[in-house]
């Protein structure tokens, strides 16, 4: 369990520069679960964009607004959308992470990304899944099942159960790049989980795995970091090909499809 002191003070939001567009509170209309968006000025219905999915912890210390606040400004700098879903079981004092919150977990999270793949050009090549402190329980157990769905999977100073974990995702998970690192001063739970899930990951074959310890840091967020994995990971966007429902024949986002993947523009910060 992490110290309940050293929780409350590890958990600020870094300060970034105001962003031109801002964010929304959204409800995923087949779960009912809610999520924060955040989608780039930039974006394009005419370019596919990659996707940015956090997943908060322990509620109330860490929850889904905090993460927009702290991703918002690299999805515009860098054009990624931002998605911030409402978790469960993701509880990094008490909780361990459960298959059956995780399931849960797991339907809100797919959901919500059919919906913006409908809504949005979006670069299925390039979608990262990560999660800060409790968020790890599900950023491993979501991410690593999805192999076909998310490109790399980061952990930022995460909690990690292997027992909740292991059998639940298939092999070729092992050649996911994935990234696990905490920092120097983090509590001693996150950097016992954290060595915890290296050995797992190194033992159960996951060649692509980095880690790193950051120096003089404690439990706090460094987005950076994770964001710098993510763009070295970049593959070539897959090319983007709807389907007119009547005729069958394809056509390209700047036409008839191309209004569908235009999306709601986000509000004014």
């Amino acid at each position: 369990m992490i110290p309940f002191v050293g929780l409350l003070a590890g958990c600020p939001v870094p300060h970034t520069p105001a962003t031109p567009v801002g964010q929304w509170n959204l409800s995923d209309p087949a779960t009912g679960s809610t999520y924060w968006i955040y989608v780039p000025k930039k974006y394009s219905e005419h370019k596919p964009m990659p996707v940015i999915i956090s997943c908060h912890g322990t509620v109330p210390f860490d929850v889904a607004e905090h993460h927009i606040r702290t991703w918002k400004w690299y999805g515009e700098k860098y054009g990624c959308i931002i998605l911030c879903p409402d978790m469960l079981g993701t509880d990094g004092i008490i909780g361990n992470g459960s298959a059956r919150d995780m399931l849960v977990n797991e339907r809100r999270i797919l959901s919500i990304l059919s919906t913006l793949s409908y809504r949005y050009n979006i670069d299925r090549a390039n979608i990262m899944i990560t999660g800060f402190s409790g968020g790890g329980f599900a950023a491993y157990w979501v991410g690593l099942r999805h192999p076909d769905v998310f490109s790399v999977v980061v952990a930022q100073n995460c909690n990690f159960n292997q027992s909740n974990l292991d059998g639940w995702y298939p092999r070729a998970a092992v050649k996911m790049p994935v990234f696990v690192y905490y920092g120097e001063h983090d509590p001693g739970t996150i950097i016992a989980q954290s060595r915890k899930a290296i050995r797992y990951l190194r033992n159960r074959g996951f060649k692509k795995l980095k880690t790193q310890i950051i120096p003089g840091a404690g439990h706090d967020r460094h987005p950076e970091i994770a964001m710098k994995f993510f763009r070295n990971n970049w593959k070539t966007p897959a090319p983007t090909i709807l389907h007119n429902s009547r005729s069958k024949k394809p056509f390209s986002t700047s036409g008839a499809g191309g209004s569908r993947l235009r999306g709601p523009r986000p509000p004014a910060p």
